[in-house]
């Protein structure tokens, strides 16, 4: 296959000098797959198995002045454990195959191309699927040691938020959870509203993000054209704050969000580990077990969720009621 420097031929030996000298770059292929919801996410490089995470919790307040007045209250830290996971996959592929398929790719396209050797754009093509399916299952991946896919091998946030509910933790009397109807065009400006009335003052304080699933923000904006379609102010079809929130509050529809699961948190409550090097860590090129003609990409990495707080100041769950289906 020609490319701009002229005829390269595909083996594990030129993809994996591709690989080394392209490392730093290619590294960030992973992360690059969750740039739809990147921008949200607060990541950690580096995150090995388990790192503790949490919020400071205390006080500390002037007061009239007394000499003797000592405040002996603890500040404290309410733990919560990062756990990343360590993936790994063989990828069995026919080069010319993935060299045919990298130019009709959203991960590598257009001018990201010229002048770009072919061995490195199939190294960042299979790199940046790693990602999108990361990005895929963010949300509902159920960690299973037996599993086969990425949605096996960590615990997204729903399945989290799911697990927090089941132990108590979560729940209406925490006011971190708050309980709604199947979202339709009809209900979707109230239910909205419904959420935002529920959030903690000092979380309408925050800048914050309402994510959704891209159906019912769509369902939200069609609601809100059918109610104030003719005012003289609604100049513009796409809403992306919540009205009253006074522009903090911004819904983000994403096709991750199973549709019947709304959050709301800053970004800094939204965690995710990540290790693409160091111990543990392989990307490389083999010869295929497969076939003479085909090469095997080897990778393994470590990727985990989690929320640094469950605080009712931090965070918002909503859901339909147990029974109320759509």
């Amino acid at each position: 296959m020609a490319d701009t420097q002229g005829q390269v031929v595909i083996t594990p030996e030129t993809l994996n000098k591709s690989f080394v000298k392209y490392r730093k770059e290619l590294l960030m292929m992973p992360v690059y797959g969750l740039r739809k919801i990147l921008p949200y996410l607060s990541v950690r490089q580096g995150v090995r198995y388990k790192e503790t995470v949490g919020q400071l919790d205390g006080d500390m307040q002037l007061a009239p002045y007394n000499p003797v007045q000592l405040d002996t209250k603890d500040v404290t830290i309410k733990g919560r454990e990062l756990e990343t996971y360590l993936g790994s996959c063989v990828k069995a592929f026919d080069p010319n195959s993935v060299v045919q398929s990298i130019y009709g790719s959203n991960i590598v396209q257009g001018d990201g191309l010229k002048g770009v050797p072919i061995t490195k754009a199939v190294c960042a093509f299979l790199m940046g699927k790693l990602g999108e399916h990361l990005y895929d299952c963010i949300f509902t991946a159920k960690r299973n040691n037996e599993g086969t896919t990425t949605a096996d091998l960590f615990d997204g946030f729903k399945t989290i938020a799911d697990k927090e509910k089941t132990a108590g933790n979560i729940s209406t009397e925490k006011k971190n959870l708050v309980e709604i109807e199947t979202i339709t065009r009809e209900n979707a400006e109230d239910i909205v509203n419904e959420i935002y009335d529920a959030m903690h003052n000092k979380l309408k304080d925050q800048n914050t993000y309402m994510f959704m699933n891209n159906d019912n923000k769509l369902l939200y904006e069609r609601s809100y054209q059918d109610n104030h379609g003719s005012l003289p102010y609604n100049q513009q079809f796409k809403k992306t704050t919540v009205e009253g929130s006074d522009g903090r509050c911004t819904m983000i529809g994403m096709s991750c969000v199973p549709k019947d699961f709304i959050m709301v948190t800053p970004r800094s409550n939204l965690l995710a580990g990540i290790a693409t090097s160091g111990a543990g860590v392989t990307f490389e090129v083999r010869n295929s077990l497969k076939s003479h003609f085909w090469l095997d990409f080897v990778a393994s990495m470590f990727f985990g969720a989690q929320f640094e707080t469950l605080s009712p100041e931090k965070l918002l769950i909503a859901e339909p009621a147990a029974g109320v289906g759509g």
